[in-house]
């Protein structure tokens, strides 16, 4: 399934497209992160857990809360960490 397929498996669930857009990317950003090798720096929270957790029952949420464990929080640690989200081939 290719990125444009996601947006509209989630479109015909009833998202708006902005928020279908909104879900892909988390979805990239979820599995960027846990396959990468920061996997065990961060803790996903928020609406993304309570989506994930009701089975979809909740508020379509357009953000990722994001905890770092023992991570540093300056803006060099913050750019390595997104940076090391380009870890999906093909992305």
């Amino acid at each position: 399934m290719n990125l444009h397929e996601m947006m509209d498996s989630y479109a015909e669930e009833g998202l708006t497209r902005v928020l279908a857009a909104s879900r892909v990317c988390q979805d990239i950003v979820l599995k960027a992160s846990s396959e990468g090798p920061l996997s065990r720096n961060v803790t996903i929270k928020g609406g993304v857990v309570m989506r994930s957790l009701t089975k979809n029952n909740r508020r379509a949420t357009s953000d990722i809360d994001f905890d770092f464990i023992h991570y540093s929080l300056d803006d060099a640690s913050i750019c390595e960490f997104v940076s090391k989200l380009n870890c999906i081939e093909g992305l």
